[in-house]
């Protein structure tokens, strides 16, 4: 090669390297530089940070730079919340400050925004009358102010208010805006559906920022803020009410009361007709962090059974924790420590009764949810009322039981989103169906009279009769006032709405000539028993989403979840006089199993017993006869002799 051509190529390559250079610095410096004509755009992605640990998603590795983190996106679409509203505004400017020498970027806070963050004067620069901070500054200023976490939240989202919202979640928990000016913002998570209980802290981004590694500036952010998760709970109890055991006197002492299962609330409990029952609807409230999570629903659909009659007597109290529910009623809930009791009066709540569906809506005011809101987060409510069962064919005997649903219904801000939770409790009664007989089957059922008392609780019972059937309607402890039973002419007896105890029948009267029965007849009842699951708050990923439509609210966002609690029931039973005995479907509800105690009772005739009087009566009559013959012939006799 000739040093001609050597020094050509020579030439080229440094010019080569010239022009990589300076192409290269012309890249360099459109990244490492803010391009103030262009635009920036912010995309949000919500995910539920609970259940994903739950399910035991490492979520460990997810770093949030600002960059797209498809990684993230791939593990956590299963827990998008969908619903959440961000409010963005845009608060100041960035400038590049020179002070004497000293060069570093500050952005601009607005002066009533500085008194919410705490800023100190010391630490501002005013430039043009307009007050800049260094990140550093802003970033601890909030998070000093976060220390005071509910306090500063409710600030900043009131502050927010003359931002922009953006568009809520998607069902992929996306939300975005294009389009944006330069600058730097604050955003804050201003409306959530309910079952977020903790919002994230309102945070600042700057337009456009730098990227992790320090060395370019992009305008495309891609956020991925965490809610925490959490839904409040539901049950509903009853019990027998303690004031209707005070009936039997002999027997109402506190310590029969409190060692009987039928005295403390439960799933599931048996009951007479005509007996009023207590109720409780408990639920433990959800977490509220400020005014972003705020509820504004808090509602109670309560559905009886139409055996059963509302008292409509209810009162809603708040307690710190639910120990000590099982003591509390209606009557005695002023005394119970609750930290507030609410009288229908008071309009913290309304109730609404339907008759005819036999339901209770108990709806918690404006003025209620204000009072939760700000004092009451991860308190429980509890609904208390009374209900009576009817003596009447509207009461299911046996082991269909009368069940008595609530649904909880509750919204938070982000209120086109909604869930429900739903429970359960169910009342038993049995009935007795007795045939009455006579061994020669001449004699009149009509005449036979009995008496029950329940032998488990020490009293009588007292019913009504109607068409042929009596229910029950109360109970005493004296036997002077108990119903007199008494069979058809049929020989059927029929005794509805007795509770699972154990009771003696006794034949108090039969018709003549028959026999009474020796002794009383034992029969106990072993009362259905039934376990009660109720239904679970929807967890994000877990369970879809279904969208319904409600008339003032156009589609409002519900959520699919089990149609029904689940019930796990365990058949009644019954013996007469220690033997197992059968029991009959009810007479009024085929479909209920185990309704009744069926028995039959045979009054046998009365011996003949010799007639040992008959005959004395006939010899004295003869002999009688013959003294008035006798003195009539002596008398005859005296008449001769005197003349």
């Amino acid at each position: 090669m000739t040093k001609g051509i050597k020094r050509i190529l020579a030439t080229l390559m440094s010019m080569a390297l010239i022009m990589s250079l300076c192409m290269g610095s012309v890249v360099l410096a459109d990244d490492v530089t803010i391009d103030t004509s262009k635009k920036g755009s912010i995309t949000i992605h919500k995910y539920d940070l609970t259940a994903a640990t739950n399910a035991n998603v490492d979520t460990s590795g997810f770093v949030s730079d600002g960059k797209k983190n498809s990684a993230a996106e791939d593990a956590l679409k299963k827990y998008a919340i969908k619903g959440v509203e961000f409010t963005y505004l845009k608060v100041g400017d960035v400038i590049q400050d020179n002070d004497n020498g000293t060069v570093k970027l500050m952005y601009e806070i607005p002066a009533d925004l500085q008194m919410v963050l705490g800023l100190s004067d010391n630490d501002k620069k005013t430039v043009n009358g307009k007050d800049y901070f260094t990140s550093g500054k802003i970033s601890k200023a909030l998070s000093d102010a976060l220390i005071k976490n509910t306090e500063t939240k409710n600030k900043l989202e009131k502050y927010i208010t003359s931002g922009t919202a953006m568009e809520q979640t998607s069902a992929e928990g996306i939300t975005s805006k294009n389009n944006l000016d330069l600058g730097l913002y604050l955003i804050v998570e201003t409306k959530v559906p309910e079952d977020v209980v903790s919002t994230t802290d309102p945070f600042f981004v700057s337009v456009p920022m730098t990227d992790s590694d320090g060395e370019s500036w992009f305008y495309d952010i891609d956020l991925y803020p965490k809610n925490q998760t959490g839904n409040p709970t539901l049950e509903k109890k009853v019990r027998n009410n303690t004031d209707t055991a005070n009936v039997v006197t002999e027997l109402a002492s506190d310590s029969f009361i409190s060692d009987r299962e039928e005295y403390k609330y439960q799933d599931t409990v048996t009951a007479t007709e005509g007996e009023t029952l207590d109720y409780y609807l408990l639920s433990k409230m959800p977490h509220i962090t400020s005014t972003a999570t705020y509820l504004t629903t808090y509602s109670f659909n309560d559905k009886m059974s139409k055996g059963i009659t509302y008292g409509k007597d209810a009162v809603v109290a708040i307690y710190d924790s639910e120990d000590g529910i099982n003591d509390v009623n209606v009557s005695n809930v002023d005394e119970s420590g609750a930290v507030a009791v609410w009288k229908k009066a008071d309009g913290k709540f309304n109730t609404t009764y339907d008759d005819e569906n036999n339901t209770m809506d108990v709806v918690i005011t404006a003025e209620g949810l204000k009072e939760i809101n700000e004092k009451y987060s991860d308190k429980y409510i509890a609904v208390f009322y009374t209900a009576t069962v009817n003596s009447n064919a509207s009461v299911v005997t046996g082991d269909k039981g009368n069940p008595n649903d609530v649904v909880l219904t509750w919204k938070r801000t982000s209120d086109r989103y909604y869930d429900i939770l739903t429970d359960e409790c169910i009342v038993y009664t049995y009935g007795l169906n007795m045939t009455k007989e006579f061994e020669d089957n001449a004699g009149d059922a009509t005449k036979v009279k009995f008496v029950v008392k329940n032998i488990t609780d020490g009293y009588y019972v007292i019913a009504t009769e109607s068409d042929g059937v009596y229910y029950v309607t109360g109970r005493t402890a004296n036997q002077s006032d108990a119903t007199v039973f008494s069979p058809a002419a049929s020989g059927t007896l029929k005794i509805n709405g007795i509770e699972a105890d154990e009771y003696t029948i006794t034949e108090t009267a039969t018709d003549k000539g028959y026999s009474l029965l020796k002794d009383s007849i034992n029969v106990k009842i072993n009362s259905t028993k039934a376990t009660i699951t109720p239904t679970e708050a929807n967890i994000t990923g877990t369970q879809s989403k279904t969208v319904v439509t409600v008339a003032n609210d156009g589609i409002v966002q519900g959520k699919t979840l089990n149609d029904n609690v689940t019930v796990d029931t365990r058949s009644a039973s019954a013996t007469v006089d220690q033997e197992k005995s059968n029991m009959k479907e009810s007479s009024d509800n085929a479909d209920s199993a185990n309704a009744e105690v069926v028995l039959k009772v045979v009054n046998e005739k009365s011996f003949n017993i010799p007639q040992t009087g008959r005959a004395g009566i006939y010899i004295f009559t003869f002999l009688g006869a013959m003294a008035i013959v006798f003195g009539l012939i002596i008398g005859k006799g005296k008449e001769k002799s005197e003349e």
